[in-house]
C-alpha cells in the first residue's frame, strides 16, 4: 500500500512540481509590520511557489542517470 502511495505522490510531483510558499501562503509578498507597505517574500523570492520535495528527488535521479550515461 505504501508503494502505491509513493508512486501516486511522485506522479503528482511530476505533473504539479510546485507548491504554495509556506511563508507567504502563495501570495509572493506580505505586508510590512506597519501594515502600510508590502515586500517580497524572501523564501520564494516573490514567486509564491516552491519546488516540492518529491520533484527535487525526481530531478536528482534524472540528473544522476544523465551523468552516468554521457560519454
Amino acid at each position: 500500500m505504501a508503494i502505491i502511495g509513493t508512486a501516486v505522490y511522485l506522479v503528482s510531483c511530476f505533473i504539479w512540481p510546485f507548491r504554495p510558499c509556506s511563508r507567504c501562503d502563495g501570495a509572493g509578498r506580505f505586508r510590512s509590520p506597519s501594515g502600510r507597505a508590502w515586500r517580497y517574500c524572501h523564501r520564494c523570492s516573490g514567486k509564491g511557489a516552491q519546488l516540492r520535495a518529491g520533484r527535487r528527488i525526481l530531478t536528482y535521479l534524472g540528473n544522476t542517470r544523465d551523468r552516468g550515461t554521457r560519454h
